[in-house]
């Protein structure tokens, strides 16, 4: 996959050595040379100095070809910009961008552009950690509005169905791990004290989850 990644900070910069240890074409962009002192030494990719939106700098980073565009520089503004250009000039196929902002990202992904919004996934993951103590946050997916976590099932749930933790539309259990072995689990497979539970849930479901186990 040939991938061009605007902003070579601890993101982009991460992302790229990633990419590139997995054998994709990838290009990095950024305003800064002594930025790309970030990229591995086994780093394989092309390094181009410019700004990201400036349509000369992606025709040379070969935008028309490319597969995915990141946005990934500290600022808000350069990637909703480096993004829209990239979707809508060039009609790259995979587009996403960070947005601090969660508001202006909402906002963003409503208009078919998906963002990774990392103050709502610090919030949201400290959240559950804090509030949900039984719950250990595995991935916040979207912009935050949906979590994978684990769970622990207690001895308080033994016995019960998957479907008492299971609300449609709310909360979902995914797979069960019990001695080793992990499963897909029907809605009557039984629990036992000591089960790792994968679950998806709402963001807003969580505390459910939280006051089953406590009851």
């Amino acid at each position: 996959m040939r991938v061009v990644i605007v902003g070579c900070g601890r993101v982009g910069s991460n992302l790229a050595n990633g990419l590139s240890a997995e054998r994709h074409e990838v290009v990095v962009i950024d305003k800064s040379p002594g930025s790309f002192a970030r990229l591995s030494r086994e780093y394989t990719g092309r390094m181009l100095t410019g700004v990201g939106f400036d349509r000369e700098i992606l025709q040379k980073a070969d935008i028309e070809g490319a597969e995915a565009l990141a946005a990934t520089t500290d600022s808000d503004n350069v990637n909703i910009v480096v993004a829209v250009t990239a979707k809508e000039t060039f009609k790259v196929p995979r587009v996403v961008a960070r947005i601090y902002n969660p508001q202006a990202a909402e906002i963003y992904r409503r208009e078919g552009i998906p963002t990774v919004t990392p103050t709502l996934w610090a919030a949201n993951t400290m959240k559950t950690m804090l509030v949900t103590a039984p719950l250990s946050a595995v991935a916040t997916l979207g912009s935050g509005e949906v979590e994978s976590v684990c769970l622990e099932v207690p001895k308080t749930l033994a016995g019960r169905p998957v479907a008492d933790l299971a609300i449609p539309g709310e909360i979902a259990v995914g797979a069960l791990v019990r001695r080793g072995q992990a499963v897909i689990p029907l809605p009557e497979t039984t629990l036992e004290a000591g089960d790792q539970l994968q679950i998806t849930a709402l963001v807003s479901a969580l505390a459910k989850i939280e006051k089953l186990i406590a009851h």
